[in-house]
């Protein structure tokens, strides 16, 4: 009898094991939606309190090592919010993608502003601006 409830719990396990991580999305799924979702564009190190990259900064430089980090990238781009898509913008100009100058043009026609900083949190400057300064990255500490 114990063996056998012992052999139900362990295939219980198993079935629960398999279900949560067969669906699960990777690390990598996980940073490109957390960059898509920014609300603060900030590149560079931050020489605040908290000094160094951002928080999406360093999720970006982890997934620029994906070996499909282009796509990603674009998937950005498509998706994210105005601040998710000059990550992506930012990305595809650090991995020299040829692609970088018409998302940088689309992106730098399009009405709107970002929310970046220069040593004002929440600064907001024009879309064109901020094209501007990734095309030349115009960026301490990069």
């Amino acid at each position: 009898m114990i063996q056998r409830v012992r052999s139900w719990l362990i295939l219980f396990s198993c079935v629960c094991l398999v279900s949560t991580t067969v669906g699960a999305p990777s690390l990598a799924d996980l940073r490109e939606r957390r960059i898509a979702k920014a609300r603060l564009f900030v590149v560079g190190d931050w020489t605040g309190p908290f000094g160094g990259p951002s928080f999406e900064q360093r999720q970006l430089a982890l997934l620029l090592k994906e070996p499909d980090a282009a796509s990603r990238m674009r998937r950005i781009l498509a998706t994210g919010t105005p601040e998710g898509q000059m990550f992506g913008l930012y990305g595809l100009r650090r991995l020299r993608d040829p692609a970088f100058e018409s998302y940088a043009s689309a992106l730098e026609h399009s009405t709107g502003a970002i929310c970046t900083t220069s040593l004002v949190i929440g600064f907001h400057k024009s879309k064109a601006e901020v094209v501007n300064r990734i095309r030349e990255n115009y960026f301490r500490g990069t």
